[in-house]
Formats: C-alpha cells, sequence, structure tokens
C-alpha cells in the first residue's frame, strides 16, 4: 500500500511538471580570450564566465534547475566554434562571438551580452588615413600585410578593404586576436582588425607599444552573443534570462561585472543600453 502511494505521488508530480532538483551539467565551450573567458590561477574567470554563472543562479532561483558547470576550453576560434556548430543539445559556447547571419545558418545566438566595435590597427608610426578615398587608402596600405583572425568577422572586413581598395594586399591569418596585436607591434607593415576591447586588453598589458585606431575604418556597433547548436536545449531559457523584465543587461550585477573586467574608458562603448 505504501509503495503504491508513493507511486501515485510521483506520477501526480509528473503530471503538474514539477522540476526536480537533481543536478544536472551545463557543458560551456570557452574561447580562451581575456578578458571574456581565461584561466589564472587554475580558476575560470572572466566576463563571459561571470554571466553564465548568473545564468546558472537564474535557472535554480526561477526554474528549480539545479546546473553543474562543465567547462571545456579551446585555443583556436575556429575549432571552438567548429565543436559548438556540432555538439549535443546541452551545449553553450563563449567566445566573444560576433553576430552574423552567415553563422546563424550553422549555429543559435542568444540575445546580446555586450556590443562590439571592430577596429582597424596598425603602428603608431603609420600616417593616419583620414578618408576612405581610393587613393589614400591605397598608398597607406602599399606593401603592408594584413593579419587577422582565422574565420571571424574581421577577416570579413579585411576581405572587403581588398577587393575595394587593395587588389595585391597579402592577408594572413592567425587564431587569437593577441597574436594579431602582437605581429601589428613587432612589424609596422603590418596592420589588422580586433575588437575594441582586445585592443584596450592589449595595451593594458603592454603600455609601452605604439599602436593607434585608424578611425576611418571602425565599424558600425556590433553585438556579442552566447552561441548553441541548432538543437539546443537552453536556447528558449538563456534568452528569458538574458531579455525578461528589463533585461539582465539593465541590472546592477551586469555593470558589476563588466567593471570587474573593464576600465571605465571601455565600458561606455561596449555595455548594452
Amino acid at each position: 500500500m505504501k509503495t503504491s502511494l508513493k507511486f501515485l505521488c510521483l506520477l501526480l508530480l509528473a503530471s503538474f511538471g514539477v522540476k526536480s532538483q537533481t543536478p544536472d551539467s551545463i557543458n560551456v565551450y570557452y574561447y580562451e580570450n581575456y578578458p571574456y573567458s581565461y584561466s589564472e590561477s587554475g580558476k575560470l574567470k572572466g566576463i563571459e564566465v561571470d554571466i553564465i554563472d548568473e545564468y546558472i543562479y537564474w535557472l535554480k532561483e526561477k526554474k528549480n534547475i539545479v546546473m553543474n558547470l562543465n567547462p571545456k576550453p579551446f585555443k583556436e576560434f575556429s575549432t571552438f566554434y567548429n565543436a559548438v556548430k556540432g555538439a549535443g543539445s546541452k551545449v553553450i559556447g563563449i567566445g566573444s562571438v560576433t553576430y552574423n547571419t552567415e553563422r546563424e545558418k550553422d549555429i543559435q545566438f542568444s540575445a546580446p551580452y555586450m556590443q562590439n566595435l571592430a577596429v582597424l590597427i596598425t603602428d603608431g608610426r603609420v600616417a593616419t588615413v583620414k578618408t576612405k578615398s581610393r587613393d589614400e587608402v591605397s598608398k597607406a596600405f602599399n606593401g603592408m600585410t594584413a593579419m587577422v583572425v582565422n574565420n571571424s568577422s574581421h577577416l570579413v572586413y579585411i576581405n572587403d578593404l581588398k577587393k575595394s581598395f587593395a587588389p595585391d594586399l597579402k592577408i594572413n591569418t592567425t587564431e587569437t586576436q593577441s597574436s594579431v596585436l602582437s605581429s601589428i607591434a613587432a612589424d609596422r607593415k603590418v596592420f589588422g582588425f580586433v575588437d575594441i576591447v582586445a585592443y584596450w586588453s592589449y595595451l593594458k598589458m603592454n603600455p609601452e607599444k605604439f599602436l593607434k585606431i585608424q578611425k576611418a575604418f571602425n565599424t558600425p556597433k556590433e553585438m556579442l552573443g552566447f552561441i548553441m547548436p541548432k538543437n539546443s536545449v537552453h536556447a528558449a531559457y538563456i534568452n528569458e534570462f538574458f531579455e525578461a523584465g528589463f533585461g539582465f543587461t539593465s541590472t546592477k550585477r551586469y555593470h558589476q561585472i563588466l567593471e570587474k573586467y573593464l576600465g571605465h574608458e571601455i565600458i561606455e562603448a561596449v555595455e548594452i543600453k
């Protein structure tokens, strides 16, 4: 009789959709990229990591779903992106990924968590390009080599620049934005696109380097989002987390996370308003 009663109670709980407190794992693939997601002294840190922690807390408090973080690092952006694209339904990718329509054919994006501004960087001694006239741009980049992250939106921008202004431009690719910036700092004949946060972070760690933004090539503000495979079980939940009410990006906690990792001179350019 007791067994039958217990079984009946379980059936009733299931029929009303009551979720269990049994822990499950959230598999987070992350592209190591300071200050978004990185490991320091064996501890996972960064803007995206802190936001994922807030999402896990929200699942527990609002949905009665307990999740344990199961992180997996990637050193190369293209490897990270392809791994998320082909992953199982419980994977979320955090890798400062820019929205674009081509990527939306492969993966799902969450609602945005930051704005992004892609900037063209040169050695500080390179003449400032004041206008995007063909003559001025061709003269400025004559004999130079572009360096960009492979499979990134920056590669699209460089290819557009080559097509419009410098058909003979040589383009090399790498897997990290810090490599792009190090190459520019080492050789005044190298230039490339990076995210504004990557540029800020590099100068913070290398204040002696003389680099500059060629502002004529600043892109319109892009949006960064977490990425998920097409069959993701997290898509609806994480979008609710970001967008319910006034949205997570309107909260004090969101601003605290940005202030924890970024300087005031850069926050204005990247925060979601």
